[in-house]
């Protein structure tokens, strides 16, 4: 795992437990670390409950049963890996809540003590012919938590990517407003307004209740990051050609795991409906990249930029959102000096013209034979670049078509040259796995760009350094991955791997920094369209010749 800051807090549907064999949720345990495993409610399920203690080896817990006693809540401590600790309040339940206000308000602790709070039935329900939304159970948050100060309330009611401020008078539980874009520092209204946050860790949209997990961040200032996971990412499943349907085939010949699997003859394995001796391989091949953290080039072509004197330059953008109004970051990480780069608009968000001047200006006047590379820059990078340049600078237009451009995504995934083992085909899961120890910012794209529009609106600065630090994370991450694919055997160096050539197909489609739906840049920034800009080439090794790259979705 990638250092990190905070403790984890898996956040599991009773269906992903009781549909999952107990391999994949060990498998869970063993990926994610979590320091505390919530089993949601609002509903009783012992039998969820139960197999998530036998499966984890992190403290379990499920709010209908953990505090169903004479006690509405009770304080619950979790401890990460370095021993630091973090307390939350939890309750059973509204009902239990709406019983003893003051017992809960004890649990939450005072001013300079204050925890999260965990209720399940916590939720919100939309009234279209009032077109308003109603947060349930306001009246009994008001009277149960205290006014003046911002308490967070943690729900498995509300999708992970929910977070919303509601503002309640603290007498009646009338809502005097919701707050939709949230930092982490928000203050209450005034000294009689009961703050509520609530932050949504259930299934989100795309993945199904049986499929959708979360991992929680938690520090004392609140929930730090909610990182997004299909189940179907772990145990065999997560290993190409392998469904439901299979893994329960396997299941009933004894092979639950990855081990198992790679010790299942080639034979057998081919001889499951619509597999295949080629399905067969592949199964293998990517169960031992999964095993091994190792990349298996499944191909001899060479990587894009391989046979140049110079390395490309690694490049990741971030804006305002999916359909960007500006670029307001450019980093570039140059391997050959091992230097970075950063062009950040910070003082003038309405013009999206300086930062991509200052960028061709160094580009073009420091750097005009290098090449570029970026992961998955067809789908997301390239193509915003491409039409800011000729929007913004257009006398660089035709320079900036003429540079050599490179996606690492599109040549291993895309292309079919090289398995990767990573959970997901995301940047971020990729240089994971392959040992990248990454500077830990609790960032992703989507956040990224939530803040730098709140900075468009209000005016609030950002933390300039660690949003930069996010960047120079992802450029110098996918200098990692690069190097790791470059060293790897190619598919004739070793007869072992000779002839396969199958497609990763544990996609990051079904994976979320965000939503299922949408679509992630190299630094998890979120595409949803996948057409190209220009016509930037990508040398063909084996033939001396140039191929045109086209552009691609992301995951």
């Amino acid at each position: 795992m990638t250092a990190r800051a905070g403790v984890r807090l898996l956040a599991l549907p009773p269906s992903a437990l009781a549909d999952r064999p107990v391999a994949t949720l060990e498998d869970i345990d063993r990926t994610l670390e979590p320091d505390a495993v919530w089993v949601l409610g609002p509903a009783r399920e012992p039998q969820a409950f139960a197999r998530a203690r036998s499966a984890f080896d992190a403290p379990a817990f499920h709010p209908p049963l953990e505090t169903g006693g004479t006690e509405p809540s009770h304080r619950r401590v979790i401890v990460d890996g370095d021993g630091a600790e973090l307390e939350i309040a939890v309750v059973q339940s509204l009902r239990a809540l709406r019983s003893a206000p003051e017992a809960v308000s004890s649990a939450l602790g005072d001013e300079n003590d204050r925890t999260a709070l965990v209720c399940d039935d916590v939720t919100t329900t939309v009234r279209p012919t009032a077109l308003e939304t109603r947060l349930e159970g306001a009246e009994t948050l008001a009277s149960a938590l205290p006014a003046g100060t911002v308490t967070t309330v943690l729900t498995g009611s509300e999708p992970a990517a929910y977070d919303e401020l509601w503002r309640l008078e603290s007498e009646t539980g009338a809502v005097r407003g919701v707050d939709h874009e949230l930092r982490a520092g928000v203050e209450p209204l005034d000294e009689d307004c009961v703050a509520v946050r609530v932050r949504g860790a259930g299934p989100v949209e795309g993945y199904g209740r049986s499929r959708s997990i979360a991992v929680l961040t938690l520090t004392p200032d609140g929930v730090e990051r909610v990182e997004t996971h299909d189940v179907t990412d772990f145990g065999l499943e997560s290993v190409s050609g392998i469904g439901p349907k299979t893994a329960e085939r396997l299941a009933d010949r004894g092979v639950s795991t990855r081990t198992e699997l790679l010790e299942t003859p080639i034979e057998t394995l081919a001889g499951l409906p619509n597999v295949g001796r080629d399905g067969a391989r592949t199964m293998h091949e990517h169960a031992r990249v999964l095993e091994t953290g190792e990349p298996r080039r499944l191909t001899d072509e060479s990587l894009p930029g391989a046979n140049w004197s110079t390395p490309p330059l690694c490049v990741d953008i971030e804006t305002d959102g999916l359909s960007p109004t500006i670029i307001w970051q450019i980093g570039v990480y140059d391997p050959v000096a091992d230097t970075y780069r950063a062009f950040v608009e910070r003082d003038d968000p309405t013009d999206p013209a300086s930062v991509l001047e200052a960028f061709c200006d160094w580009l073009l006047g420091v750097h005009p034979d290098r090449a570029l590379l970026t992961w998955n820059g067809w789908g997301f990078d390239y193509r915003h670049l491409g039409a800011f340049v000729a929007k913004h600078v257009p006398y660089y237009a035709d320079e900036w078509e003429s540079i050599p451009k490179f996606d690492l995504y599109l040549w291993a995934v895309k292309n079919d040259n090289a398995l990767l083992p990573g959970r997901t085909n995301k940047l971020e899961a990729v240089a994971d796995a392959l040992g990248y120890d990454g500077a830990a910012t609790g960032l992703d794209g989507a956040a990224t760009a939530a803040a730098y529009q709140r900075f468009m609106r209000t005016g609030a600065e950002l933390e300039w350094d660690r949003h930069e630090a996010y960047c120079e994370d992802d450029c110098r991450a996918l200098w990692r991955v690069y190097e790791r694919l470059r060293d790897a055997p190619t598919a004739s160096a070793s007869s072992s791997f000779a002839g396969v050539s199958a497609s990763n197909s544990s996609d990051a489609s079904g994976s979320a920094s965000s939503t299922a739906s949408s679509s992630t840049s190299a630094s998890g920034s979120e595409a949803t369209d996948s057409g190209s800009s220009g016509g930037a080439t990508q040398r063909d090794s084996s033939s001396g010749t140039d191929s045109e790259q086209t552009g691609l979705s992301d995951f």
